[in-house]
């Protein structure tokens, strides 16, 4: 059986559900990749878009949360796993974000202005993301490589 989290959140939440952690934000078809999260606002810089939750996980003793589960990393060793889909999954990657994290792994929040409408993008590679990763297809997809 193939699990991942669109199937524990087909399970708890529905078909195509997620939770919704980012205020004033709408799912719609993304020019860059499926689903994307676009902003139904205008936003400043700086503004706070979502704290982020989870558990603290090592992915050394658990790699399969990197293929399997949504999270985002506070350092190369540590994640904060997530095992339902939430509207920071929803974020597509860019080399031109304007969604950042903070340090801490903790807050996400506008890099630059965002336009009524714009769509959120996050650099993933920004992140202290584990060199595991790196090696992965969705990592060499995001890439542009084969």
């Amino acid at each position: 059986m193939n699990l991942n989290i669109d199937s524990f959140t087909e399970v708890f939440l529905g078909d195509g559900a997620f939770i919704p952690t980012v205020a004033d934000a709408v799912v719609g078809p993304s020019p860059i990749a499926g689903r994307g999260l676009f902003s139904s606002r205008a936003r400043k810089a700086g503004e706070l878009l979502a704290e982020l939750d989870g558990q603290l996980v090592e992915w050394e003793r658990f790699p399969e949360v990197l293929e399997t589960l949504e999270w985002n990393a506070v350092t190369p060793e540590l994640l904060l796993v997530r095992p339902l889909r939430t509207s920071y999954g929803l974020i597509n990657h860019s080399s031109d974000p304007n969604v950042v994290i903070d340090p801490d792994g903790r807050q996400m929040r506008c890099g630059r202005a965002v336009e009524l409408g714009e769509e959120f993008t996050m650099d993933y590679f920004a992140q202290p993301v584990p060199k595991a990763y790196l090696n992965l297809r969705e990592a060499r997809v995001l890439r542009g490589e084969r």
